[in-house]
């Protein structure tokens, strides 16, 4: 079935910090978030990072709660990056 996923999206915007070992510290906001990963908003970034690389990263919500964890990018887009929970 096309378009079909495993985990349903959750449209949430929040901001993230995303910090690379190369590239340093990226801040931008997620576009939509599941039970695997979270889709981030930053067309810049794609041209700077490959699928597989890694990042730490620091979500915070609108209620000040602080979650970090790590990411790894499975998809680019023109629109932004695919990280999934590592």
């Amino acid at each position: 079935m096309p378009g079909f996923r495993k985990h349903g999206r959750t449209l949430v915007k929040c901001a993230v910090r995303l910090t690379h070992r190369d590239i340093g510290d990226v801040v931008t906001e997620t576009r939509d978030i599941s039970e695997t990963g979270v889709f981030v908003t930053c067309r810049d970034l794609v041209h700077f990072i490959s699928i597989g690389d890694e990042f730490d990263a620091t979500l915070y919500s609108d209620t000040d709660h602080v979650s970090e964890t790590q990411l790894k990018v499975v998809r680019l887009t023109t629109e932004g990056v695919g990280l999934a929970f590592a």
